[in-house]
């Protein structure tokens, strides 16, 4: 048995450091179209219909559209010029922090975003229950209360199961949820578009007495929700582009998957929650009880059954996702061990059992640290490094320790990341979503947090000790 825990451990080591080696050109296999097609994959999971009903309780059909398309391509389009950078070298943001936060600072700052991003899995457990009380319901029997989040936590143990199984499973899960999601997507778009006249939906004004009427701050939140939906895609951008055979192929397909196919998909869910509205003169957030309200039995029926498995498979590929990140970061830690803890702080989100309620709280806090994180690495990339990093450096080969800055850290970078925060929390709170400061309804705190780090820390490299302090690696670089 122990032997069998052992080579179990070491394929998911083999995973972890070969799937981050950096892909030689003549290796790569992927075009435009390819990484295009993988990406959209990955961009329609279950939770865009949710974010969608979020934006549109704050605006109209029309600002729907421009906080759906125009935030998440004009974010998209500028936050992930380092997306190029992956190409070019062939290896995944992961690897590349090390040169930007240090080599021990790139652990602190995987660990950081894997917490405020993995919450996204345990609202996919929360639809899973809901899904399946729905199926209750329709089967004419009212669902025990106590089941509810029982159903959420065996979505997360099946997910966690299959991610503990191994690549070769997640290959045949991601083969299933492609399919489902996108059957999910046209069901979700039919549904929303014919459930009430199309001139009802363009008419659609939402209810802001929650915001005092203000409609300015209201399309503010709504494009802070869109820009910070946005910037959650820029943990796992690296991952698919370093396989493509050119930079602008891996440029171009990112920006078309999640800043349109998913976007689409999200604007389809908030012409679900409009068409609900409209009909019962309630926003929901929960795409389950909207289909069952608003289509025929039988789609609702087959839709939800989609959903089922669409979720599990979701959450057997982002548990395990995750648990290579933080296994190539942290390689003494088994394998196992990682994906369990994962799957437990997404049990304790099932269990609080308000994650649906703090949606917009969700994305914004992951955009709070998101934002400066990918400000310091746009400008360290272009500005500070001008494209070249020592990839011996970034993978620590013995004699190459130019990356270990302070003890491991880079300090300029986490006190320019910290500062950005800070920035962020002083004008928008996010646990209320409400604004604090005339700033936000400018900038929004996500492209705020972005910005002033970005600038914070180029004018921080223009004092020469802390440019000395940055550029160590320039003898090291060889390509």
């Amino acid at each position: 048995m122990a032997k069998n825990r052992n080579s179990s451990d070491d394929q998911y080591t083999k995973e972890a450091t070969f799937g981050t080696l950096p892909v030689r050109r003549s290796e790569r296999q992927y075009g435009m179209l390819d990484a295009f097609l993988v990406l959209s994959g990955y961009g329609v999971a279950t939770w865009c219909y949710t974010q969608g009903t979020f934006q549109a309780a704050y605006c109209n059909f029309k600002q729907l559209l421009t906080t759906t398309f125009a935030a998440n391509i004009f974010v998209l389009a500028l936050y992930l010029l380092p997306v190029l950078f992956a190409t070019k070298y062939g290896i995944d943001m992961w690897q590349w922090l090390k040169s930007t936060f240090g080599t021990k600072g790139a652990g602190v700052v995987a660990l950081v975003l894997t917490a405020v991003n993995f919450p996204w899995f345990g609202q996919c457990a929360e639809i899973f229950a809901n899904t399946i009380d729905n199926l209750i319901r329709m089967a004419g029997m009212t669902p025990p209360a106590f089941l509810h989040k029982p159903m959420g936590l065996l979505c997360i143990a099946l997910g966690t199961i299959i991610a503990i199984a191994g690549p070769l499973v997640i290959k045949w899960a991601n083969r299933i949820i492609v399919p489902l999601l996108l059957l999910v997507g046209v069901a979700i778009c039919v549904v929303a578009f014919t459930s009430v006249p199309l001139g009802d939906i363009v008419a659609y004004k939402p209810d802001l007495s929650f915001l005092g009427g203000d409609s300015g701050a209201a399309y503010a939140i709504a494009c802070e929700a869109g820009l910070a939906f946005g910037m959650s895609w820029c943990a796992s951008t690296a991952v698919t582009p370093r396989l493509c055979r050119k930079e602008r192929d891996g440029y171009w397909a990112t920006i078309g998957a999640y800043g349109v196919v998913a976007p689409f998909f999200v604007m389809a869910g908030g012409v679900l929650g409009i068409a609900t509205f409209i009909k019962t003169g309630v926003m929901g957030n929960d795409i389950t009880e909207m289909l069952v309200t608003l289509s025929s039995p039988i789609m609702a029926l087959t839709t939800l059954a989609l959903v089922i498995f669409a979720n599990i498979a979701t959450q057997g590929t982002g548990s395990y996702m995750w648990s290579v990140v933080l296994k190539s970061t942290f390689p003494k830690v088994k394998f196992n061990i990682i994906a369990i803890v994962l799957g437990v702080y997404a049990g304790i989100m099932v269990i609080w059992g308000q994650l649906l309620d703090y949606i917009g709280a969700m994305i914004t806090i992951a955009a709070f640290f998101y934002g400066p994180v990918m400000g310091i690495m746009f400008v360290d990339y272009f500005f500070i490094r001008k494209r070249k990093v020592s990839l011996r450096a970034v993978y620590e080969l013995e004699g190459h320790d130019c990356y270990k800055y302070t003890k491991g850290f880079n300090v300029v970078a986490f006190g320019c990341a910290i500062i950005g925060i800070i920035g962020d929390l002083l004008i928008f709170d996010p646990i209320g979503y409400v604004p604090k400061s005339p700033v936000f309804n400018f900038a929004t705190c996500t492209f705020f947090g972005f910005i002033l780090t970005a600038v914070l820390f180029f004018i921080a490299n223009q004092i020469p000790a802390i440019k000395k302090y940055m550029i160590r690696d320039r003898e090291d670089i060889t390509v």
